[in-house]
């Protein structure tokens, strides 16, 4: 539940919302919005059909709306080793497009942590 892993993460997170929810048996439809600490955003969509995943796209920006991380499983990437799940990554020279571990939120929260653990510990 979102509501369990946000808490997990209250240290980094000033607020969040859910702009859509829509719930009709095993199907799902979610929009939220995560606000970090430092101001950055997490856009959060999920469609779930039968019980399974099958679009989702995680858009962590920054304030001003610069692409930090997206993570997300369109079929534009097939060379990706974990094709079709990628990410895409802003870096120093541009976005890179990377191979991801899937849908989970979970785990989006966990790296997205591990990079505020990272910069505070700089």
């Amino acid at each position: 539940m979102l509501t369990d892993l946000f808490q997990r993460y209250e240290e980094i997170i000033a607020s969040w919302s859910v702009s859509h929810f829509d719930r009709e048996g095993p199907d799902l439809r979610l929009k939220a919005r995560v606000v970090f600490t430092d101001g950055s955003e997490l856009h959060i969509r999920q469609i779930v059909i039968d019980g399974a995943m099958m679009k989702y796209a995680y858009h962590w920006q920054t304030s001003a709306g610069i692409l930090i991380a997206r993570w997300d499983n369109a079929e534009h990437w097939p060379d990706i080793v974990t094709f079709p799940h990628h990410k895409h990554v802003r870096g120093d020279d541009g976005t890179s497009v990377q191979p991801s571990q899937g849908a989970e939120l979970s785990l989006v929260m966990e790296e997205i942590a591990a990079r505020f653990h990272s910069r505070s510990q700089s």
